[in-house]
């Protein structure tokens, strides 16, 4: 069966999937398609007489949000696909019937992007905003209108861009919260048995790796273009990528632990609770000498399994997620490596 299944052709349907599957796929096949629009509309426009003036920066402008969109427009189900495999590995541990239960899970069974109306809305306000800030496209545009139609695809490119990256930010501090409140207040924790509590490190573990898949995606999106088209870039944008490549660093591990705030919370209770009782049936200390002669045993026991659940880790995480964590951080510092290392390809071979 399983060779059949390899010898079957790569029908169109069967890439869909995989493109579905794959954001960094989905984003690098949505900046070239986008991309080529915008070659079709500024060449119509330059027939005009209507051209960008800096066309070249605008391509790349282009390339880089469109490829942001596509990346959305495929990590947002993925994410939502990952809460409600999490939900379901802790389907034993949490009263499906509670009402504050449905409430937390439903919001998972939607696929869409979230508070899409009110974001759209935002991204336009960000995208004006922005490209008057930064390009004065605007002001030019109201002094010489015309058949701008290149730099139109570039605004509205940003406008898209914006308005799916902020429904995403707050699909994922929604879900993350959600995550943070089942931890805290719903599931049923038994210390014997933490590794019942794994979906919630393995789902702050796959919002970490969409945010460092996004950041190594610009990475190397913006190596290879400086290599072919040069430096489109000031000198100070190096410092601005340095800061962004932090930020985002610090964001990947925030969102890995965010979701397990609340169980760790939980799990730090149910020490303290089982310890507290272990703790009371403990004699005096005044007695302690008599007891351990009458009993040594009894003593010993409830000694040793007081010193196991002090010992017993808060954070559900273990090893084995840490280290992927750990991976996922170096993921753009090695993107960022080999695409400095094709630029010098490149550069060896147009030369």
């Amino acid at each position: 069966m399983k060779d059949k299944a390899r010898s079957e052709p790569l029908t169109p349907a069967r890439l869909t999937r995989f493109i579905k599957h794959t954001p960094v796929l989905a984003g690098i096949l949505m900046a070239a398609v986008g991309t080529l629009v915008w070659v079709g509309l500024e060449r119509w426009a330059s027939h005009l007489g209507a051209g960008s003036p800096q066309a070249t920066f605008d391509g790349v402008v282009v390339v880089l949000l469109l490829m942001q969109t596509g990346y959305f427009v495929t990590a947002v189900p993925l994410l939502r696909r990952a809460g409600r495999q999490c939900l379901k590995e802790l389907q034993p541990l949490i009263d499906s019937n509670d009402p504050q239960v449905r409430k937390l899970t439903s919001q998972f069974d939607d696929k869409l992007f979230p508070g899409l109306q009110w974001t759209m809305i935002a991204g336009a306000l960000l995208a004006i905003t922005l490209q008057e800030a930064q390009f004065a496209r605007f002001s030019q545009w109201l002094a010489q209108p015309d058949a701008a139609l290149g730099e139109l695809w570039t605004v509205l490119s940003a406008w898209l861009t914006w308005s799916l990256g902020l429904s995403a930010v707050t699909m994922a501090v929604k879900d993350s919260a959600a995550m943070q409140r089942l931890g805290r207040d719903v599931v049923a924790v038994d210390l014997m048995r933490i590794g019942q509590l794994g979906a919630f490190p393995r789902y702050g573990l796959q919002l970490a790796g969409t945010v460092i898949a996004l950041m190594a995606l610009w990475a190397v999106s913006i190596v290879l273009i400086t290599s072919i088209l040069g430096n489109p870039w000031p000198e100070r944008s190096s410092y601005i990528g340095l800061l962004l490549a932090l930020f985002y660093i610090g964001l990947s591990i925030s969102m890995y632990v965010f979701p397990q705030l609340g169980i760790r919370q939980r799990i730090r209770i149910e020490k303290n609770s089982v310890c507290e009782q272990l703790t009371s049936l403990l004699p005096n200390s005044d007695q302690t000498f008599i007891q351990a002669s009458a009993n040594p045993e009894r003593l010993a026991a409830i000694l040793h399994s007081r010193t196991e659940i002090q010992a017993l880790p808060e954070w559900p995480s273990g090893d084995h997620t840490r280290l992927r964590l750990a991976f996922y951080l170096f993921v753009p510092l090695l993107s960022w490596s080999a695409a400095a290392l094709v630029e010098e390809v490149i550069s060896r071979l147009l030369n």
